[in-house]
């Protein structure tokens, strides 16, 4: 039977996630990346949290859109070291004869990071809208009916989508260390020191995630989306109807913009939510976050579990000081320089 929750440790903040091979975990002080390098040892950096001095992080609803800003920015730091340090990066190159280039990485990664997201925007906003403009649904005279069956239609992508990429053996790889990541912090957050022995004996599902943010994000944007199509249709073209394009564009810009705000009303739903965890309606408005988690979370294996806990006994490790991404390349390059060695003499044998 598991302990109770520990405020204290609640308060701490411990949350992460996962990357390639390895597990991002942080709390309000400090982040800790822990990779699994290709000779299997485990190899990490540790950072100190850059003190956000913007008064909109303290404030309601605004600091879910600082906060989202911020974990973007870590998170598209993290998965840059975690495939540099897992090969990934390393391996590209050889197979498409590149020299390696910090440089080059950065840019493919930025590249990389810019197609997602127009990719993320058009399967979750634009193909929505325009396959329930293609059902025929009059959106200015019936804007409930347009939004309620759009937002159908929206989840019904977000939730296929997931399934088909949780058959990608990469894919399933991260989900493990998702899993992995939340076992130990619920392990945590009950006041245990989570080890081998007792990790499995928590759930890899956990109120505070990113997959229930994404859930309460496209539910929020279904509900605000309504009173977009109301606006451009009542104020912007109230005095005559455009060409149905137009008024399509005219919404579906008007609906990304609104992001900023989508995300900030999540935000604070999803901390209400872990907060006030144990009251019958909260736990109802995050229920389907969590459902989703059976999709993005796996049980994990030995060997990321092992992940796992370096990760957060090096978060949670005073005496560790912060160790730089250039320290880990160093002794990345002296293991591949030694390799190399070792090889040249067997040649030479």
């Amino acid at each position: 039977m598991s302990k109770k929750l520990d405020e204290n440790r609640i308060k701490e903040g411990v949350g992460g996630q996962a990357v390639i091979e390895g597990i991002m975990l942080r709390n309000k002080s400090h982040y800790v990346v822990a990779v699994r390098k290709p000779d299997k040892q485990i190899d990490f950096i540790k950072a100190s949290v850059p003190e956000n001095k913007n008064k909109l992080s303290k404030m309601p609803f605004f600091r879910g859109i600082v906060n989202f800003i911020d974990m973007m920015k870590l998170g598209y730091k993290t998965l840059v070291f975690s495939a540099n340090t897992a090969g990934i990066e390393e391996e590209n190159n050889k197979k498409n004869n590149k020299p390696k280039s910090e440089k080059n990485d950065n840019i493919a990664m930025t590249i990389s990071m810019l197609i997602s997201l127009a990719f993320a925007v058009g399967l979750f906003i634009a193909l929505p809208y325009f396959v329930t403009t293609l059902i025929g649904i009059d959106e200015k005279s019936n804007f409930i009916v347009f939004n309620l069956v759009r937002g159908g239609i929206k989840l019904a992508i977000f939730v296929l989508y997931l399934l088909i990429i949780s058959f990608f053996k990469d894919i399933k790889r991260v989900f493990e260390y998702h899993g992995a990541e939340h076992m130990v912090v619920n392990a945590y957050e009950h006041g245990l020191d989570p080890d081998k022995g007792n990790i499995r004996d928590y759930t890899t599902i956990h109120p505070r995630c990113g997959t229930t943010f994404m859930f309460l994000v496209l539910t929020v944007s279904i509900l605000l989306y309504m009173f977009t199509s109301y606006f451009v249709y009542t104020y912007i073209y109230a005095s005559y109807t455009p060409v149905k394009i137009v008024g399509n564009l005219t919404v579906l810009a008007i609906n990304i913009m609104l992001l900023p705000i989508v995300s900030g009303i999540s935000y604070e739903i999803l901390k209400l939510g872990f907060k006030f965890y144990n009251f019958p309606l909260m736990r109802l408005a995050i229920l389907p976050g969590l459902l989703l988690q059976k999709i993005t979370t796996r049980r994990p294996q030995d060997d990321e579990i092992e992940v796992a806990l370096f990760a957060l006994s090096k978060l949670l490790d005073t005496s560790v000081e912060n160790r730089t991404e250039e320290e880990v390349q160093a002794d990345i390059e002296k293991i591949a320089e030694n390799d190399a060695a070792v090889v040249e003499k067997k040649l030479c044998v």
